[in-house]
């Protein structure tokens, strides 16, 4: 029988995801007698893993509960889309399991925080999609926060880490303590076709999963350079991306009983799972039998623009409000969000 979770647990190699878990893990075995906090950015597109990058050191050191009560050594959570400090500062309360993280004033509650992560042994704070802490449309960085974000991190002397898209810059570049206190930033970036390292890694990850689904079914040779090409069109050289589309291909395979994965049932797997919609558009599928293999700048500068948003959406989005009111194993890889 196929596993239905065979691509998920796939091991690919798979070069900035294991470099930036091994940076988080030295940060937090340094981190417990370091003299001051240990503050570092995990920054990338979206799909590029970061989150999964988080996952897998959280997972290194997990929860417990012994006879002292809670055990916390990372704390994690998400930003909120419009953060401010009661929102933050709530999620931590109850992502440590405080009953009451709703009640009190912004400084009952974060007396209470650091109470709390004193006594859970909180040794890393993890802050994911950090760029939420900058507000676009406004330009402006959410300083309220950021010094309070600060000012916790001084006071209960644990380790930060931020992870979100490149616009995290701004936020730490618009505020000079905040800044002052990180570590060069951890990159992780989609890969990139010109670049010849990435393009021979990409090749790997592909072998890979070639390895995991030769002995279940025929099918092309996706380590190939026309099948990596035509995989890296698709994906615009997004490891998420690329997760999804294969693991849309085992499904539909599997519910069709079938133990082959033609071209053809690359390209509707492609079709099901890959969202293009502000991409290359005028590109036809890469799955399809006539599509060019020539590599060709202008296709590869459409092909980058995969998983990024149109910025004419949010632009029409802001003019109708104002009209309205004025005023590792794949698993470890695979992005979130």
């Amino acid at each position: 029988m196929i596993p239905r979770n065979l691509i998920e647990t796939t091991l690919v190699p798979h070069t900035a995801f294991q470099n930036a878990v091994l940076r988080l893990e030295q940060c937090f075995t340094y981190s417990i007698n370091a003299v001051e906090p240990i503050c570092i950015a995990l920054i990338g597109e979206s799909r590029t893993g970061k989150s999964r990058a988080l996952e897998e050191c959280e997972r290194s050191h997990p929860r417990s509960r012994d006879c002292n009560g809670l055990r916390v050594p990372i704390l994690r959570v998400k930003t909120p889309s419009k953060p401010t400090v009661k929102g933050l500062v709530e999620l931590m309360l109850e992502a440590l399991e405080d009953p009451k993280f709703t009640v009190g004033t912004e400084n009952q509650k974060t007396s209470r925080l650091r109470i709390l992560m004193r006594s859970t042994g909180v040794v890393m704070v993890m802050i994911d999609e950090f760029q939420h802490f900058y507000d676009k449309g406004r330009h402006t960085v959410m300083h309220h926060v950021a010094d309070w974000l600060k000012i916790l991190v001084d006071d209960s002397k644990v380790t930060l880490v931020v992870a979100g898209l490149p616009t995290c810059r701004a936020v730490l570049a618009q505020n000079e303590q905040l800044s002052g206190r990180f570590l060069a930033p951890l990159h992780m970036p989609r890969f990139d076709w010109k670049q010849e390292e990435h393009r021979e890694e990409f090749k790997a990850i592909l072998g890979a999963f070639q390895e995991a689904l030769a002995p279940h079914f025929e099918l092309p040779q996706l380590d190939s350079d026309d099948m990596a090409f035509r995989c890296y069109c698709g994906t615009g050289g997004l490891i998420g991306y690329l997760t999804k589309f294969f693991r849309q291909a085992v499904w539909d395979a599997i519910d069709a009983g079938s133990h082959m994965l033609t071209l053809e049932d690359l390209g509707r797997a492609h079709e099901k799972s890959v969202w293009t919609g502000w991409g290359p558009v005028s590109i036809n599928s890469p799955f399809e039998r006539g599509f060019s293999l020539q590599v060709d700048e202008g296709v590869l500068a459409k092909i980058a623009s995969i998983g990024q948003a149109d910025s004419a959406v949010p632009t029409a989005r802001k003019r109708r409000a104002r009209n309205v009111a004025p005023g590792a194993r794949v698993s470890d890889v695979l992005s979130a969000g």
